[in-house]
């Protein structure tokens, strides 16, 4: 663990120092006080990052000062509880009221080291990686983005190929900030959108998923686009499909790529290592901590992280999982485990299953029909159901159900 400012509230002195030498000799920094007042006014004055606070004490005891601190909403650091003879009902107390855990005494060191790491785990806000990332890795691939967001911004036309998400929004913001137009397939366009747009003030058009948009509504805005030369207002296309709305004479200089871990799984050990550093920098309740050769190479041969902002949520959670210095391949192996669950999840359906908004409503009402008829008897077909069966479920005459089912290309059985 890294260096932590750690207020010790307890009336029994033998404890207070006790617990200030261990927690001395693994780094930190020690507030003792042995009672309640001394303890406002200690948290009051310094930074205080993590509190052990005993239960039984003269005067004012630990439940009621925690509750005092609970009041005046200043529980803004782990509040670990204490006691020789407590409860479970005192236990569960404590917690409701803001503590982050409770430890009984006499606490063993590893318990204590334990419960204090986890602790300051739980404190780690920041759930993403940033322009700071950006900024200062020294990953070939983001050294290179960041010379190319300077360049892209002297362009007024700019294709940005990746899928929507975080890293993405670092690189919109770093090129025009918060102030654009955005334009999904869910918005009606007007002609003189681009006017309109910078009248507001916007510094950029944003369209997103362009290759989605019904076909005579892209011929329209890109008509629109080169009758106004992109000189107006800087024009983002955002985009994991951009083969589909470019041409072979687009500009490479136009163009920023997303890395693309599907296709390049040798990117992830480097960018692994990038984005642990990133998170320990910026935040120093983490300490140290380094991947195994190994952890990083179950990483790379794993085929289930596709983009960079997967990576960043996977190495988030493998800090907070990893017990030490070390991240293991076993830590790697076992997160990815949970990982490749809620990815699965995320999975469009398998051709041949119905997706409502992509296979029904995107077609005319004819080939609809003809879609649906056809997922809906095969659905009930791979239950093993007769054509008696089905007909009567179906309501459909089965002499016509049989041509039906010949019509569609289903074997009956």
């Amino acid at each position: 663990m890294a260096k932590t400012n750690i207020l010790i509230v307890d009336d029994e002195q033998d404890i207070r120092e006790s617990l200030r030498d261990i927690l001395e000799d693994e780094g930190h920094k020690l507030y003792l006080a042995e009672n309640a007042e001394e303890a406002k006014l200690i948290k009051n004055k310094e930074d205080i990052e993590l509190i052990l606070l005993d239960i039984w004490m003269p005067d004012c005891d630990g439940i009621t000062l925690l509750k005092q601190w609970a009041t005046a909403n200043v529980i803004n650091c782990p509040v670990i509880m204490m006691s020789g003879h407590g409860t479970i009902d005192t236990a569960i107390e404590a917690t409701k009221i803001g503590a982050y855990d409770f430890l009984e005494k006499p606490i063993s060191l590893q318990k204590l080291l334990n419960t204090l790491n986890s602790a300051l785990k739980k404190e780690i806000h920041i759930s993403k990686i940033d322009q700071n990332f950006i900024n200062t890795s020294q990953v070939n691939w983001v050294i290179h983005c960041k010379q190319k967001l300077i360049d892209l911004k002297a362009l007024n036309l700019i294709y940005l190929e990746g899928s929507e998400g975080n890293f993405i929004n670092i690189c919109i913001n770093s090129l025009v900030g918060t102030n654009y137009l955005l334009i999904d397939s869910n918005v009606i366009i007007k002609d003189n959108f681009i006017e309109k747009a910078a009248q507001k003030g916007c510094s950029a058009i944003l369209f997103k998923n362009f290759s989605q948009f019904e076909n005579i509504v892209k011929e329209n805005i890109i008509k629109f686009l080169n009758e106004n030369t992109y000189e107006q207002i800087k024009v983002i296309f955002v985009d994991d499909n951009l083969k589909s709305i470019i041409g072979s004479d687009t500009p490479k200089e136009n163009i920023l790529s997303m890395p693309d871990f599907t296709n390049n799984q040798d990117l992830i050990p480097d960018f692994s290592i990038a984005i642990l550093k990133f998170y320990l920098t910026m935040n120093k309740h983490l300490g140290y901590k380094e991947f195994e050769i190994s952890a990083l190479n179950s990483l790379r041969i794993c085929n289930i992280i596709k983009n960079i902002d997967e990576l960043d949520d996977i190495i988030f959670n493998l800090i907070k999982v990893s017990e030490g210095q070390k991240i293991s391949s076993e830590d790697v192996v076992n997160y990815l485990q949970s990982f490749k669950l809620k990815v699965n999840k995320k999975v469009p359906p398998e051709k041949g299953t119905l997706d409502m908004s992509e296979v029904i409503f995107n077609k005319s009402l004819r080939d609809a029909r003809d879609e649906f008829e056809k997922l809906y008897f095969k659905f009930h077909m791979q239950k093993k159901l007769s054509v008696s069966e089905l007909a009567k479920k179906s309501g459909v005459e089965r002499t016509h159900l049989y041509r039906k089912l010949k019509s569609l290309g289903i074997k009956s059985k």
